[in-house]
C-alpha cells in the first residue's frame, strides 16, 4: 500500500504586506540579511506594522514597543520619539474642545463658516504629514526605512517599509517627489 503525504509549505508573498506583529521575525525574514535586488525596481523587502494602543480607550495612539526588526537601523530612542511625536499630534487633532467650537460655529452659520475656516483637525493632519515627511527625510530614509502615511489605513496602524541597499534614500526621495508632483 502506498501512502501519499502532502506537505504544504507556506511561502512568503513576493510583494510584502503589513501584518500583525507576533514576536520575532520568521526564519525566512529579510531582516539581518545582506541587500538583494535593485531598489526602485523591486518591492520593499519587509513591512513592519506598529499597532494601535488601546490602553487609553478610543483615543488614537500607537504602541511605542520597539520592534526588533528595526534593530541596527534606528535606536529605540529614535523610534520612541517618532511614535511620541505622532501620538501628540493625533491627541491634539482629536481634541474635543476644538471640534466642539468648530462644529458649533458651523451649525450656527449654516455651514458657511466652513468655507472660510479650516478645522483644527485638518490643520493638525497637515502638521502630522509634514512631521512624518521630516522624520522620514532626516532619520528613516537614510537607513532604508520609510514611514507610510497612516491616514490611508484610517490610523489603525503605522507601517514602516524596509528597503535595503545603498540607494534607498535616493529611492524614497524620488517617490516623494513623484507623489508631490502628482498631487499638484
Amino acid at each position: 500500500m502506498l501512502i501519499l503525504t502532502c506537505q504544504h509549505r507556506r511561502r512568503r508573498p513576493l510583494i510584502p504586506h503589513s501584518s500583525y506583529y507576533y514576536g520575532p521575525p520568521p526564519s525566512d525574514s529579510a531582516y539581518g540579511t545582506p541587500p538583494v535586488g535593485q531598489i526602485g525596481v523591486h518591492h520593499p523587502r519587509e513591512i513592519v506594522r506598529i499597532e494601535r494602543d488601546y490602553a487609553g480607550g478610543e483615543l488614537t495612539q500607537f504602541s511605542s514597543t520597539y520592534p526588533i526588526e528595526l534593530d541596527g537601523r534606528i535606536t529605540p530612542t529614535q523610534f520612541m520619539e517618532t511614535i511620541n511625536d505622532i501620538n501628540e499630534l493625533l491627541i491634539s487633532a482629536y481634541s474635543v474642545h476644538h471640534s466642539f467650537i468648530y462644529n458649533f460655529l458651523a451649525v450656527a452659520t449654516l455651514h458657511l463658516s466652513s468655507l472660510f475656516l479650516t478645522s483644527h483637525y485638518d490643520k493638525e493632519m497637515r502638521r502630522l504629514k509634514q512631521t512624518i515627511e521630516r522624520i522620514n527625510t532626516q532619520i528613516y530614509n537614510p537607513v532604508g526605512l520609510n514611514i507610510l502615511w497612516p491616514r490611508n489605513v484610517a490610523f489603525l496602524f503605522v507601517s514602516i517599509s524596509s528597503l535595503k541597499g545603498p540607494r534607498a534614500h535616493h529611492y524614497f526621495t524620488t517617490i516623494r517627489r513623484l507623489t508631490t508632483t502628482a498631487r499638484d
